[in-house]
């Protein structure tokens, strides 16, 4: 097994137990995050805890704010930021990354490895690290205090996307013996189509704002996702497969990639998500300015619905649930979001978009 090197950015729930599962198995790992507070906290800490799946007291060989330091002699930077913060860390790698160093989004949503390139050049780079995206973060986890991470579930199989389709192959090959879950895909659409993150997140955050809105707290998945509001989230769920077709994509309906990422047995969508064990305890957010409600939305279900208007490919459902939260936040996620044009797809014809993307 290579000797390799590891620089987690965003010290949240996936960022902190990626760190620790690192550093338990034996790799030099480096931990930043922007928030200052919470970086001197988590070095005031003798270790980072991680309990559920992962039982293990860990502390990285250093925590900081400073992207120079943390990403310095690192082989893998592992982005476990929400996804509208990627402009940013692009922004504050783009000095220093190196041509040798690879990247990866967990996740990246829908353009990730364009988006970060796009946003890396945007900044001055002058290298040409290679980037790849996860289809979705690898655990199912949460933060109980800083510091502390509850592991609930582990993902079986996670998509890992690039441009060229080869990096992905060679950064899982590297990758096999410690994130095993990594299966190299054929292209960024596989990863980007493929999270649901719209579909789970979204959805349910705009059936419940008042709940949140009114600071009264609830199971996320278990009391949240309702008979009725699982009904809507297939029906987006349809108009996402649809969209995918439009390019050629094979994608998987949302209760086979539940069905096949946690072992569920049910046949029905309300069903399989009462019966996964790794949703149990999820709480709801606390606020909407959680990532549920903005990075999904801006990140996975704007670029379906625009992608999807340039192959006249109708989401309604998708749609109408954006118009809402824009209309409930006050703030327009339609041209805020990843639209087909700012990832640069307007104009092309399928043929050529799926040449981009290869």
């Amino acid at each position: 097994m290579e000797d390799l090197k590891f620089a987690v950015i965003g010290a949240g729930a996936g960022g902190t137990l990626m760190s620790i599962i690192l550093k338990n198995k034996g790799f030099c790992v480096k931990l930043m995050d922007k928030d200052e507070e919470k970086v001197k906290v988590l070095n005031s800490l003798d270790a980072l805890t991680a309990t559920g799946k992962t039982e293990a007291k860990e502390k990285p060989d250093l925590i900081t704010t400073d992207a120079k330091t943390c990403i310095d002699g690192a082989d893998f930077i592992m982005v476990c930021t929400t996804t509208d913060e990627h402009n940013n860390v692009a922004e504050n790698l783009a000095e220093y990354v190196k041509s040798n160093q690879t990247i990866i989004l967990n996740p990246g949503h829908m353009g990730g490895v364009l988006n970060f390139r796009n946003a890396l050049i945007s900044a001055g780079c002058k290298s040409e690290p290679v980037i790849c995206e996860a289809s979705d973060l690898m655990f199912a986890c949460r933060t109980m205090e800083i510091g502390h991470t509850f592991h609930s579930g582990i993902k079986a199989k996670v998509k890992l996307a690039s441009i060229p389709a080869q990096n992905a192959i060679d950064a899982a090959k590297r990758l096999e013996n410690i994130f095993p879950c990594y299966v190299p895909a054929e292209n960024i659409f596989e990863t980007g189509f493929s999270g649901g993150g719209g579909m789970l997140h979204s959805i349910p955050c705009v059936m419940n704002a008042n709940k949140v809105e009114l600071k009264q707290p609830f199971d996320y998945y278990i009391e949240g996702l309702t008979p009725g509001i699982c009904h809507i989230i297939e029906a987006a769920d349809k108009e996402r497969v649809a969209v995918c077709n439009a390019l050629d994509i094979d994608a998987e309906p949302l209760l086979d990639h539940l069905k096949s990422m946690y072992g569920l047995k049910p046949d029905n969508l309300y069903d399989a998500i009462q019966s996964c064990e790794p949703y149990k305890g999820i709480k709801s957010p606390a606020d909407t300015n959680h990532r549920f409600f903005q990075e999904d939305t801006l990140c996975d279900l704007v670029p379906t619905s625009s992608i999807g208007k340039l192959f006249n490919v109708p989401t309604p459902t998708i749609d109408s649930i954006i118009l809402l939260e824009s209309l409930m936040l006050n703030k327009d996620f339609m041209s805020e979001g990843r639209t087909a044009e700012k990832l640069g797809f307007s104009g092309k014809t399928k043929d050529e978009i799926l040449k981009m993307v290869k």
